[in-house]
């Protein structure tokens, strides 16, 4: 509660009424204002102004409710959301000169402001949208004082460059009908404030509306069953055993064999009545993909081919194309400056660089320095690039050149440290204490970011489904000595931090294990983490940078980083145990068949 003084010397006369009038009829439009004029009497004013506690009566007086004090105002004005504020007229030490109108101390206006309601819309928030046949789902939480919500889309597929509105609606779930069914869609929110207008839209969502199931004719009486539930496994010699139930009422069975990477068919031999199959894949076709199908026959009656079922025979082929995706740790971050692409901090030294040319061609370096899954997905397909210079996102990237040069490729990516937010983590555990975000994190590497590796490893497959691909994992990052060599380890990470580092590394690369495998992509984590023990940052031999506090070969003109980009990367040493890694990884992949 405010309390107004008074000092020593001649009181100025209270304003006009007039005056004070005017003075809140500027104010209306914004506060709401209680006026009153504390006129003490002449016996007050002498004692006010001859002795030291000069502020008592007027704390007396508002303690009293005295008109102009908090307590004096009424029920419904101190219920509301106001606060309050004094502003005294002028003593004599800034009066202007005017005659003195009566002996009054002083003059209180007490206005108490009212808190204007935030009246700006919210910004929007990203959907969850479920595909339906010719339609789509949305789902979203609204944010509290919002009722109406406006949904806006944009056909991806048709090249609709400008969002249109969809509907708008109070609830927080909509269908949105009426869609071709196979396009790709873009869907976004915007919220309406309390003054009417929309916000900002929050971040889109992208769908593709289911087709409606096609209506089958009878088949005609004799035709043979489908096979549904075709097998693959290795056999001796590097033949792919095939196997299937036996369908009603055929007579016999044709195997299809498809080449995936360039799509050329064959078939082979001719009809048989037995459910199992034998193929050796000839030397052309030496670590390719195969899908193989089979179709039930009775007689000149052939049923619907049977679901594909894929091997990848023995051998490395004569690769046309190598693209190495991913983050920092396939981007060669740690050899330093000068890179050799500034923006992505990539090297032409990095590991995939160093696999033998007789193996692979020179790769197509297209990894990226702070890359998520985001950043590896399609555009069309809920991926972002990374940077607008890009071309597009890695995998945008990685079609393009399919589409350009179809045939035998080899693609390698590490990915999954940023989505697990390593550098920011690594920090907290550098100028604090990170041991109390062992749950959290633990639950963002199990949770989201599996569901991304999922998304990502799932796109990659189908967007490259005829290429091998090998998905490299990340080492324990520190050495777990009791005293580190680094000195700046030995003062800013315990050794209880640098353990749990490693093990949310250890982490990130059973999550990235267990989803390639289910996307039927290759993993290489367990190869890499065996390889660079007793090599961690920090110890004798270490094939990871320590934290190095700026970058001396950055090119002028180039702002440096500190600390240095390089830091906590696979140093020169580190690269070449990754490549060392990755090509044993590919020759014992290629000396098997694979199934998926």
């Amino acid at each position: 509660m405010p309390s107004p003084s008074s000092p020593s010397g001649p009181a100025c006369p209270p304003r006009p009424a007039a005056r004070l009038t005017r003075t809140a009829a500027l104010s209306l439009a914004t506060v709401t204002a209680v006026v009153a004029i504390t006129a003490p009497s002449a016996a007050a004013q002498t004692a006010a102004t001859d002795e030291p506690g000069a502020q008592a009566p007027a704390r007396a007086l508002a303690a009293q409710g005295a008109p102009g004090s908090r307590a004096a105002l009424t029920p419904a004005a101190r219920s509301s959301p106001v606060s309050a504020s004094t502003v005294r007229t002028p003593t004599s030490n800034s009066a202007p000169s005017r005659p003195a109108a009566s002996p009054s101390a002083s003059t209180t206006l007490l206005i108490a402001k009212r808190r204007t309601p935030r009246r700006t819309a919210p910004r929007g928030r990203k959907p969850r949208a479920t595909p339906l046949v010719g339609a789509v789902r949305l789902r979203w939480k609204r944010p509290a004082g919002v009722r109406v919500t406006r949904i806006e889309r944009r056909d991806v597929t048709a090249g609709q460059k400008h969002w249109r509105v969809a509907a708008t609606t109070r609830s927080t779930a909509r269908t949105i009908k009426r869609l071709r069914a196979g396009n790709a869609y873009r869907f976004r929110l915007r919220f309406r404030g309390a003054n009417g207008r929309y916000g900002r839209p929050g971040r889109s969502v992208l769908v593709r509306p289911k087709a409606r199931p096609p209506v089958g004719s009878t088949p005609a009486p004799g035709a043979p069953g489908r096979v549904t539930d075709l097998r693959a496994r290795p056999a001796a010699n590097g033949g792919i055993a095939l196997s299937w139930s036996a369908a009603a009422r055929a007579t016999g069975y044709v195997v299809q064999r498809v080449d995936v990477s360039t799509g050329q068919a064959d078939a082979l031999a001719d009809v048989s009545p037995t459910t199992t199959r034998v193929d050796a894949p000839p030397a052309e076709l030496a670590g390719r993909w195969l899908r193989y199908r089979v179709i039930a026959r009775a007689g000149a009656v052939a049923a619907e081919a049977s679901p594909p079922a894929e091997a990848r025979a023995v051998g490395l082929p004569g690769y046309v194309a190598y693209y190495a995706l991913g983050d920092s740790y396939a981007a060669g971050t740690g050899l330093g400056q000068p890179y050799d692409d500034q923006q992505c901090a990539r090297s032409n030294r990095m590991w995939g660089a160093l696999i033998p040319r007789s193996l692979v061609p020179q790769p197509a370096l297209i990894a990226c320095s702070g890359a998520q899954t985001v950043d590896v997905r399609l555009s069309d397909a809920g991926g972002e690039p990374q940077h607008p210079d890009l071309g597009g996102t890695q995998l945008d990237l990685v079609r393009r050149g399919l589409e350009a040069r179809p045939g035998p490729t080899l693609v390698t990516l590490s990915i999954g440290g940023n989505d697990a937010q390593f550098v920011p983590q690594f920090t907290r555990c550098v100028v604090g204490d990170c041991t109390a975000d062992r749950e959290t994190e633990t639950a963002l590497i199990r949770g989201k970011v599996r569901r991304d590796l999922d998304a990502t490893f799932a796109q990659l497959r189908r967007t490259a489904p005829g290429a091998d691909v090998l998905v490299a994992g990340y080492p324990r990052l520190f050495s777990e000595d009791a005293v580190p060599r680094d000195p700046v380890f030995a003062l800013s990470l315990t050794q209880a931090e640098r353990k749990l580092a490693n093990e949310w590394a250890e982490q990130v690369n059973t999550e990235v294990n267990q989803s390639a495998r289910a996307h039927g992509l290759h993993p290489v984590t367990d190869e890499v983490m065996a390889a660079f023990v007793g090599h961690g940052a920090g110890g004798a031999d270490p094939w990871i940078n320590p934290v190095l506090p700026a970058d001396p070969a950055t090119p002028p003109g180039t702002t440096p980083a500190v600390p240095a980009t390089a830091s906590i990367h696979p140093n020169a040493p580190g690269n070449q145990a990754y490549a060392d890694v990755m090509t044993a990884a590919l020759q014992a992949y290629a000396a098997e068949v694979r199934v998926r």
